[in-house]
């Protein structure tokens, strides 16, 4: 239930709570909704950092901190463990914050004087910001520390005017440009002299890493040195129908060979009975044939004997008959000396223990390998190499060092800390809410192992199961409408040729963005609506959120009465994302859309809508007039004759009764007649007129 306090109410709370927001100094409250408080820095921030809106700024307000307030305390009172998570998270992100305060705000903003320093000459000087007519001084901190500077270095700045730049009798306007170009000239010197001897001024070590030896390196991971494991295989190709009817029962060698003897059109092979010979995983086949993506998957685990399905290379099809499996083996040492030692040199071969010390303070440890290992999967996810490895350890111990002298001047106390505390811990809380929501729940291992044979040639390279558990279980629980519908809405380009199976992978990764922010938007706007908001800035009206599915509906369909039929469209769509699991919505939203991409004229789009309606929903009461609304589209606008005729002949099948009968007998007989029952018609209706 929403809340506002009254006006009188409001003003005593935001007496209480302004302070004058330097160091330590209290916040200005915006708006407290359930337990999260969102402050007036929080927005200054946003802006500083050039965030720009051309909604309302209630609204603006409402998408960068209200709705992700309410999302935390969803987030909190359903997964209290995120608490933990959060601090842990925040451990790795303090150094960095406080580099970017220290950097940014206090260098190259305030030009190092306090916020005290730069408020007071701001109040003793407003003539100087006339267009700051909201009196907000961190909005203009930086003018306010260009013009301080010029006053604690006048004389210089004179002869600058004067000897440098040769002005005589310089205008007001002039001289209020020249103060910041001075200042800005001060600026870049800060900048060049900011990482001279930052680690020295802070006590942080880098400490120097072990050196490897290359054959003790090699008796440490002999599996890095094995051959690629293959196949001897035999083979035949042609057209897919035929090859898929081609053994009634798993064939013999000799029952394999005769077939590809007799059958195959690679003439290259067939002569030889198929035989394609020993062959590495994952790569080319010889003799025309080229890369066969799901051959790995379809042999992995496989006995000899073993006859794949049809398999796709390219334009061709294949069945594979697997005579032997070639196990990877242990490369002997001398075959890989040369190689490794050169590796070593250049530092693509190294070896740290996790327990190693990588950078100290004080002379104590501060961070070791394991945290540069986490940090990496985490934040860097960087292919690791010698020099990548230095260059992520220089760049950690230079935060540290940022960090410590930061904590020194007491910046880790700032108006710009605490507000950047805030504004991550309402992102990173919200997203791991939805992440939870959407993505942490079991699933069956037959299921998830069903889904990685479909996807695991398209994840990352080399990932066993184990290792892809987590994106796979993702993409299990991606909602099947949404894989459904996009599968065969594109059928004609992006899927063509591709089972649905094989397509799951391109259409979670093409889908998960959209679906993702439809379902934020709709748990944010559940959550608000539950929420006790109390806004404290009456002059801000409040932005009511509508990304339920009542209110999208009825927007969508307000949209659609009005004519703005392309905005119907992805209103509709919200509604298709953000309750993809509703059987029922998404039937509705679906047909809507196809509806309205047919009144736009955008006839590709709309044939594809209908078929993905009728395909999935096939007892569905709009069904029948999806399917011959897009036989005639087919045919009617687009004059794609032999696919409108393949159509329309299974409508008459399906639905012998429909009123739509004749209509769809008489488009038939009109193309088999090649447009002829059409131009007797029209010859007809002129005569009569």
């Amino acid at each position: 239930m929403k809340a506002k306090l009254l006006a009188l109410v409001s003003l005593a709370s935001l007496f209480f709570l302004n302070g004058c927001n330097g160091i330590g100094d209290k916040d200005t409250i915006l708006a407290r909704i359930d337990k999260e408080k969102v402050y007036q820095e929080d927005y200054t921030l946003l802006m500083k950092n050039g965030e720009t809106y051309k909604t309302t700024k209630g609204q603006f307000l409402y998408d960068k901190l209200y709705s992700k307030a309410a999302l935390v305390t969803r987030a909190l009172a359903e997964y209290p463990e995120l608490a933990e998570e959060w601090k842990t998270h925040f451990a790795d992100l303090e150094p960095r914050f406080l580099t970017m305060i220290y950097q940014r705000y206090y260098v190259m903003e305030c030009l190092t004087y306090s916020d005290a320093e730069l408020r007071q000459y701001y109040d003793s000087n407003r003539g100087l910001f006339p267009s700051d007519s909201t009196g907000e001084f961190l909005m203009v901190r930086g003018d306010v520390a260009s013009y301080y500077y010029v006053s604690k270095n006048q004389e210089r700045f004179d002869s600058y005017l004067k000897d440098t730049l040769k002005l005589q009798d310089p205008s007001e306007e002039e001289i209020l440009k020249q103060k910041k170009a001075f200042a800005d000239a001060y600026r870049r010197e800060l900048r060049g002299s900011l990482s001279d001897h930052i680690l020295e001024k802070a006590h942080i070590g880098i400490q120097e890493t072990p050196s490897v030896d290359a054959k003790t390196y090699y008796n440490k991971h002999k599996d890095e040195f094995m051959t690629v494991p293959g196949y001897e295989l035999y083979h035949v190709q042609g057209d897919s129908a035929k090859l898929a009817s081609l053994f009634a029962e798993a064939p013999t060698l000799e029952q394999f060979k005769a077939a590809a003897y007799a059958n195959s059109t690679n003439s290259k092979t067939a002569k030889d009975s198929g035989y394609v010979g020993h062959v590495k995983q994952n790569f080319a086949l010889p003799y025309g044939i080229g890369m066969v993506d799901a051959l790995a998957s379809a042999l992995e685990g496989k006995q000899p004997g073993f006859v794949t399905e049809v398999l796709r290379a390219g334009n061709s099809f294949h069945r594979f008959y697997l005579a032997a499996q070639d196990p990877a083996k242990m490369k002997p040492y001398d075959r890989v000396e040369s190689a490794l030692q050169n590796g070593v040199k250049d530092g693509t071969y190294f070896d740290i223990d996790s327990s190693t010390v990588l950078i100290t303070k004080s002379g104590k440890p501060v961070f070791t390998e394991a945290d540069l290992l986490r940090y990496n999967e985490l934040y860097f996810r960087q292919r690791m190499n010698l020099r990548v490895h230095q260059r992520i350890v220089e760049m950690v111990a230079e935060t540290f060092a940022y960090a410590e002298i930061a904590r020194e001047l007491k910046l880790n106390h700032s108006w710009e800390y605490r507000a950047l505390y805030r504004y991550n811990r309402l992102e990173y809380l919200s997203n791991r809410y939805v992440e939870k929501k959407l993505f942490d729940q079991d699933v069956p291992e037959d299921t998830l192992k069903a889904y990685y044979d479909y996807v695991r040639n398209a994840i990352q390279s080399g990932y066993s199961y184990e290792q892809s558990k987590n994106l796979v279980r993702k993409i299990a629980l991606f909602p099947e409408n949404l894989y459904k519908h996009d599968y065969f809405m594109c059928y004609r380009l992006i899927y063509a040729g591709k089972t649905y199976e094989q397509s799951i992978s391109e259409i979670y990764n093409r889908n998960l963005g959209d679906y993702t922010v439809a379902k934020t938007e709709r748990f944010a706007t559940e959550a608000y609506e539950n929420a006790d908001v109390h806004l404290y800035d009456t002059r801000i009206a409040e932005f009511k959120p509508y990304k339920t599915a009542d209110k999208l509906i009825a927007r969508a369909d307000s949209l659609y009465q009005a004519g703005k039929k392309s905005d119907a469209y992805y209103a509709y769509r919200d509604v298709m994302y953000a309750y993809a699991e509703n059987d029922s919505l998404f039937e509705r939203v679906a047909y809507e859309m196809a509806q309205v991409q047919g009144e736009n004229e955008e006839f590709m789009d709309a044939e594809g809508e209908y078929y993905a309606f009728y395909t999935m929903w096939p007892n569905s009461v709009n069904a029948e007039k999806a399917m011959f609304s897009r036989g005639f589209m087919l045919n009617e606008n687009l004059g794609w004759n032999d696919k409108a005729l393949g159509v329309l002949e299974e409508f008459l099948k399906k639905y012998p009764n429909s009123e739509l009968k004749e209509s769809a007998q008489w488009l038939v007989d009109n193309i088999k007649s090649e447009g002829k029952l059409a131009d007797d018609l029209m010859k007809k209706i002129e005569a009569e007129d």
